[in-house]
């Protein structure tokens, strides 16, 4: 009896510890954590365009919808000659002059340290330029709101960041959340720890609506495979509700949301089955929300009918008179460089990751893909070689069509990315429903994967945080000699995010899965001591 009296109140601990919102909180934290890290390891408006989207953000939350073309006095003050996507807003000095002191010393100057930008803490209100006034309005409205609270300078860019990071935090953690409500979460997981390079992190710690887009685009991959992988037996609501929440914030992050969407959604449909479609089509809150995704989907290509936010005439860039297979030969070419871009490649695309980073990386998607192949269904495998196929030839056809405009200067790998972290997703998930594929899932390959991925994202982070103390091929051991430094010293932001690094590998690829697997044995030793007592009374 008193065996029994323990057990049951050792599966009430371990049933009561590895509650989803203990899972969630401890997720946030981390993830939040290690995005934070990487907004502190970057100086104020070191990322791509952030200079714009911190001017933009401003300006929308002070009354200008899009702004104003300039006159030709003003394009020839502000030098805004050699574009013509620029729009006029009012916005504090501080802003336009310490993006234009980031463009002009350190951008794209990956030799130079941060020391030489001079940040503004002017207040004044000045004419200002930006080019991405045309863009989706939802994101700046939120991030801008913290203008509101503080005062111009760079501690609003550190603020605004602060608010990507929860964010990226919130999304991430509700697709960590999700993976215990699959059959196979440790199978899972590694789709997803792979799906986080280290781009998605320092794109989620900087002002730029790719940041939403793609941890929103996470949640949605992970959240949606796992509902129709139990729809064909009973609709989760709250799967329903991270998957509608999810879909609405990529169609509105930015100008492609529809396409991405769209396309993610096909290949949903390609895994699903029939009685999961048709419970899921029957749920009355999954029509809620497909109405409330559909409604964005109609407003953002709205928005982009009306605004333009896509139309790459206006960039700047020389008109390419070339032939339609030289294009193509040329933007296939450069699908090396999105990839890699899409695995790290930070600053002003001025700080490349090092093949420490993404070779064992590539090594690490390689392998699960090919395992996917081999070990599950021909329907299966169809689906994720689709996948694949659209992750390379849809910015390349995109590319292609504006090259004549703008040249080979439209598209970034990150703009992908949304696309993308489905694959290692979609093959993990593929691998999760065959018996071969779970028992792939082995404790030593956990700990190697995560070894090798908290390696990759250790250096990536190193790499960039010397880049900036002591430039590109600065001293090795950066923060002895640091000409610049963050707000805390760089040996603190190193040593805290790899802490952070390891703490958050060891909690997903460690304590998730296994929390799921304690808490069946928890459920089932209930149901024996239950079993037990019921014949004792019986007896």
């Amino acid at each position: 009896m008193t065996g029994r009296v323990l057990s049951s109140l050792r599966s009430a601990v371990e049933w009561r510890g590895s509650s989803p919102r203990r899972v969630w909180w401890t997720s946030f934290v981390l993830v939040a954590l290690l995005s934070g890290l990487w907004g502190l390891a970057n100086p104020p408006f070191a990322a791509p365009d952030e200079p714009a989207h911190v001017i933009r953000a401003f300006s929308l939350d002070h009354g200008e919808l899009t702004g104003k073309p300039p006159s030709k006095r003003q394009a020839r003050e502000l030098g805004l000659t050699a574009r013509g996507d620029y729009l006029i807003v009012r916005a504090p000095a501080a802003f336009r002059d310490s993006g234009s002191s980031v463009m002009h010393c350190l951008a794209h100057r990956p030799f130079r340290s941060a020391a030489c930008v001079r940040y503004s803490t002017s207040s004044r209100d000045v004419d200002a330029g930006t080019y991405v006034a045309r863009h989706p309005p939802v994101y700046y409205g939120i991030v801008g709101a913290v203008t509101w609270l503080a005062p111009p300078g760079s501690i609003t860019v550190y603020l605004m960041r602060f608010v990507g990071t929860l964010i990226m935090g919130a999304f991430i953690a509700t697709a960590i959340t999700a993976l215990q409500r699959s059959a196979a979460p440790k199978v899972l997981v590694l789709g997803l720890a792979i799906a986080i390079t280290p781009m998605v992190l320092f794109v989620s710690s900087t002002v730029n609506p790719s940041s939403p887009e793609i941890t929103a685009s996470i949640a949605f991959w992970v959240c949606g495979l796992v509902l129709l992988s139990r729809a064909h037996e009973h609709v989760d609501d709250r799967l329903v509700t991270a998957v509608g929440i999810a879909g609405c914030v990529l169609v509105l992050s930015r100008q492609l949301g529809p396409l991405w969407l769209a396309l993610i959604a096909l290949v949903m449909l390609g895994m699903g089955n029939r009685v999961a479609l048709h419970n899921l089509a029957r749920s009355r809150r999954a029509r809620i929300w497909a109405i409330a995704v559909g409604a964005s989907f109609v407003t953002q290509l709205g928005w982009d009918l009306l605004a333009k936010p896509l139309d790459v005439s206006r960039s700047g860039h020389a008109h390419a008179h070339l032939a339609t297979a030289e294009i193509l030969r040329i933007t296939t070419g450069q699908a090396f460089f999105r990839y890699w871009e899409m695995i790290g490649w930070f600053g002003w695309l001025d700080t490349p990751a090092p093949a420490l980073t993404w070779v064992p990386w590539t090594f690490a998607l390689a392998f699960l893909v090919l395992v996917a192949v081999l070990w599950t269904t021909r329907r299966q495998v169809a689906v994720l070689l689709s996948l694949i196929a659209a992750t390379i030839v849809v910015p390349i056809a995109i590319e292609s069509a504006t090259f004549s405009d703008a040249g080979a200067a439209t598209w970034q790998g990150r703009y992908t990315l949304p696309l993308a972290v489905g694959v290692p997703i979609l093959a993990a998930f593929a691998l999760s429903s065959s018996e071969r594929g779970r028992q792939l899932a082995t404790r030593r390959l956990l700990l190697s994967i995560g070894a090798v991925l908290g390696l990759a994202q250790i250096m990536a982070f190193a790499q960039n945080l010397r880049r900036y103390t002591v430039g590109h091929y600065g001293d090795v051991q950066f923060w002895s000699h640091a000409r610049w430094s963050p707000p805390l010293p760089p040996i603190v932001v190193t040593i805290a995010f790899i802490m952070g690094v390891a703490a958050f590998m060891w909690w997903l690829l460690w304590v998730v899965p296994t929390e799921r697997d304690r808490r069946t044995r928890a459920q089932r030793s209930d149901e024996r001591d239950a079993s037990s007592e019921k014949q004792e009374i019986m007896a």
